[in-house]
């Protein structure tokens, strides 16, 4: 037991200094239980076989399919509208809108995809986007207490009640006293918190309008949208998109097909989905029939060509805007870049055909620039500095941008992607993924873990989100520490020194109140939260809190809860969770507005959390 609380100790102080990352952290301790003889070679990495942690994985892959499929930015566009250019109430929905989605994916998800609405948001409203952020990270620390896989604390406290046998939570049990916190942060933040925190300006990030705005202000992108029918007596029937070469040698790139054997359904006209949608660029060995439609992009001599040659009829498209760019040219698996020739690119001096250049790395070229002037034409002279504009799945925007050498592209194409803002098919499929995630949850008969995979793998299936997607939404710092700190909750059972602990407490509490214990650990848990890993707290805390409880005689519930809910409090320092790091810079927050502005509300908390729990769950 000695040597388990000399690494215990070991541990917790380089996790509070910081020095070095918390997931070595996490490893180093797991392996020095092993190498002290503390644990077995099986208990040492009995956390990288406990459900919990794929449970953990598989809801970030779930969170990410979400936020690619358009979700997370229509909600975020949602708030802007609803808000009608009232910063009290944007900031409201800010706070309501961020717990709804970190109740179902990960708190780092959900602000990662609302922050850049919002700071756009503020700088419309001309309000500090200081004022919005902090809001924003401890709503969606709060929204984690609304469901079971809220956050990674809910999933430990739960998985540690159904390791010691005793009946675990609900999936909605924790908004119990979620809501009422929820409702507490709103009033909170709308009438004193805000007022707690700074004017600063902020770097404004990249904005979907704006970077669409700023194409039509460089390429006069809007101008050159055309609708093409195919008539009954055209020569382009039967013939494939490929056959008609309308890239290469015409210099019209084809935006969107529209067939005319595409039916709606019922169901989905109400959501605004065709069957046309599954496209999601166009094939060049799809086969053109009488009726068909296509958007076009293309000056007027070349339409003019293309109707001479083909006999299509075509009309001018006049009410092009950015909504229409958003609608048609981009969606979450297409958008648009600008490539740039690089000093040292195997293109510098080459002549380019647009069409063969398109099709070698699958894209289309919409338009080049040089000086910052378009040049017109389909086949160029290729200098360093001249920018292509260019239309593609976002995957390949991206591979493009990792494997090439020859360009440099402007841009984020990781985040635009999730700001398209519209809900597709993919869409609806992610909402009905999730509903059958939240019915299995409650009536199913799988656990957690298999549920959430279930749900996962619907999503991949789906197209929401591919394999290399679904690999990099894991954020695997959360599942190490989680996995490398498990052993230590073994350790401390195993050695006795869980049940030292709790006997240490129980003696500290004596025959007082269980309030004064419910307290207690509500602020060892805080405390600790706002100096490392809350998830690794839980993990530690857990099988304490258990064993002390049922020597007191008293049921886990309400201190297991207490527990969860502590957990989720670092609203003092800006290292206390990643929500609070990501927003600092965006904020220009110094550490000091998370102490002034966090401080009351974790006092709030408390109080609150003290009066309700045992309420809602019972001491006996």
């Amino acid at each position: 037991m000695t040597t388990t609380f000399i690494i215990l100790a070991i541990t917790i102080i380089l996790f509070v200094s910081g020095k070095i990352r918390p997931d070595i952290v996490a490893i180093t301790s797991m392996m020095a239980l092993s190498m002290t003889g503390v644990l077995t070679v099986g208990e040492t990495f009995s956390g990288f076989s406990n459900s919990s942690i794929i449970l953990i994985a598989g809801l970030f892959i779930v969170g990410e399919a979400m936020s690619r499929t358009g979700l997370t930015s229509w909600l975020g566009n949602k708030i802007i509208v609803l808000s009608k250019n009232n910063s009290n109430k944007l900031l409201v929905l800010i706070i309501i809108g961020s717990a709804i989605l970190s109740a179902f994916m990960s708190n780092t998800g959900t602000v990662a995809s609302l922050m850049p609405v919002i700071i756009a948001a503020s700088w419309r409203l001309k309000t500090p986007a200081s004022k919005m952020l902090i809001p924003l990270s401890f709503a969606a620390a709060t929204g984690g207490l609304l469901t079971l896989t809220g956050t990674p604390t809910n999933i430990v406290t739960n998985q540690a009640m159904i390791d010691a046998g005793i009946p675990e939570f609900g999936f909605f049990e924790f908004a119990y006293i979620g809501v009422p916190l929820l409702f507490l942060t709103v009033i909170y933040m709308r009438y004193l918190g805000t007022k707690l925190l700074p004017s600063n300006k902020s770097r404004r990030l990249e904005d979907i309008d704006e970077s669409i705005q700023s194409i039509e202000d460089s390429y006069q992108l809007f101008e050159g949208f055309w609708r093409v029918r195919i008539r009954p007596n055209s020569s382009a029937v039967g013939k494939t998109m490929k056959e008609l070469k309308l890239g290469s040698l015409m210099g019209v790139t084809i935006i969107k097909m529209i067939s005319k054997e595409d039916i709606t359904t019922s169901f989905l006209k109400k959501v605004g989905f065709k069957k046309s949608d599954l496209d999601e660029f166009p094939d060049l060995n799809r086969q053109m029939n009488i009726g068909d439609e296509l958007i076009v992009n293309c000056s007027e001599n070349r339409i003019h060509r293309f109707i001479d040659k083909y006999n299509v009829a075509a009309t001018r498209l006049t009410d092009v805007d950015g909504e229409f760019i958003k609608q048609n040219v981009l969606s979450d698996e297409i958008g648009m870049c600008e490539l740039i020739i690089a000093p040292k690119s195997s293109y510098k001096g080459r002549h380019i055909n647009t069409g063969r250049f398109g099709k070698k790395y699958n894209l289309q070229v919409i338009a080049v620039s040089r000086y910052n002037k378009r040049i017109r034409g389909r086949e160029f002279d290729l200098r360093e500095g001249d920018v292509i504009l260019v239309r593609a799945k976002w995957e390949d925007i991206k591979a493009i941008q990792e494997e090439s050498r020859d360009f440099l592209i402007i841009g984020s194409p990781e985040e635009l992607s999730k700001e398209v803002g519209t809900i597709t098919r993919k869409g609806i499929i992610s909402i009905l993924a999730m509903i059958f995630m939240v019915c299995m949850f409650i009536w199913g008969p799988y656990s957690s873990s298999i549920t959430v995979m279930l749900t996962a793998f619907i999503m991949i299936a789906g197209g929401c989100i591919n394999m290399n997607q679904s690999y990099r939404s894991i954020n695997w710092n959360v599942i190490i520490i989680m996995a490398g700190m498990i052993p230590m909750g073994v350790a401390l059972q195993k050695t006795g020194g869980a049940k030292f602990i709790a006997d240490s407490m129980i003696l500290l509490v004596g025959e007082k109140h269980p309030t004064y214990f419910l307290a207690g650990i509500f602020l060892i848990t805080s405390f600790l939260s706002q100096v490392m890993s809350n998830t690794a707290t839980a993990i530690l805390m857990a099988p304490i809190v258990l064993v002390a409880s049922l020597e007191l005689g008293y049921s886990p519930h309400p201190f297991m809860m207490a527990l969860a809910v502590s957990a989720s409090t670092a609203f003092l320092t800006p290292f206390g969770t990643p929500t609070n790091t990501m927003v600092m810079n965006a904020g220009n927050y110094k550490f000091t507005d998370y102490l002034k502005s966090g401080a009351i509300l974790l006092l709030m908390f408390f109080i609150v959390s003290i009066v309700l729990i045992p309420i809602i769950w019972p001491y006996s």
